[in-house]
């Protein structure tokens, strides 16, 4: 049986069974267990059973339930919304400063919680309805959301990048300190892209010049900005600390070179 005929079949019964409202954990449960009696024969299931056992006993894997634990706490906590409410604050004067506010809220959600769906769900409830009550356009909200949920695959702490470097067998830290720069630049592209965007075309992004803005308001909110800042520094900090660092001589040599 050719490969090409065992993807096929695969992507097509996971269509179909996705599509008959069973469960996904019991969907590629299924699917494993059908294709591996189908390919190698009963016996192989042994091997499935090992490497079940394995991946339960990862000390790599074992950061991501505490990620998702971390993120669902951060939820429930109502600092996001005391978040969206100081960048509400603090970017409105901007040419898109809704949208430029939610990339930069965004960002820092992904170095707190590494988990795509926290971003885009939360911005998604609190950040959407905002933009469009004040006359953004829809195709701008919905891409700014989006683009910046995307930010938690690339900026550590990542479930994706962990599960990524336990299959490569390289380096969680060293994967996470490579992230951290492009996504810095990913997320500032994305807020100069915003605010050219506003600049030429206003309409998609009217400013809310009308609006009063309290000063001890804008300076009261900055404390919801403490404990994600916190967070953000000790997940950041401990990547860095734990990552292995060559003499000073070697580095010397190495900035010669």
């Amino acid at each position: 049986m050719s490969s090409t005929l065992v993807l096929s079949m695969m992507f097509v019964s996971l269509l179909v069974l996705l599509l008959s409202g069973m469960p996904l954990a019991f969907v590629l449960a299924f699917l494993a267990i059908l294709f591996t009696v189908i390919l190698w024969g009963a016996d192989a299931l042994v091997l499935t059973v090992l490497q079940t056992f394995d991946a339960m006993t990862s000390d790599i894997l074992l950061a991501i339930p505490l990620y998702v634990l971390m993120a669902s706490v951060l939820q429930r906590s109502g600092i996001i919304e005391a978040l969206y409410r100081a960048m509400e604050l603090w970017f409105r004067r901007l040419p898109g400063g809704l949208a430029v506010g939610t990339v930069a809220i965004c960002t820092v959600m992904a170095a707190m919680t590494g988990i795509v769906g926290a971003a885009v769900a939360a911005m998604g409830i609190l950040a959407l309805p905002s933009m469009l009550q004040r006359g953004y356009d829809q195709r701008l909200a919905l891409g700014t959301i989006c683009a910046g949920g995307t930010l938690g695959i690339l900026i550590p702490p990542s479930i994706i990048t962990i599960v990524y470097a336990s299959t490569a067998q390289i380096s969680v830290g060293k994967m996470f300190a490579a992230g951290i720069v492009p996504g810095v630049i990913l997320a500032g592209l994305y807020i100069l892209y915003i605010i050219l965007r506003a600049i030429i075309q206003p309409d998609l992004a009217p400013r809310q010049s009308g609006e009063q803005t309290n000063l001890g308001e804008m300076l009261s909110s900055l404390k919801a900005l403490i404990l994600p800042v916190l967070i953000v520094l000790s997940v950041l900090g401990s990547i860095y600390a734990v990552l292995p660092h060559p003499p000073r001589q070697q580095q010397w040599v190495l900035l010669e070179r």
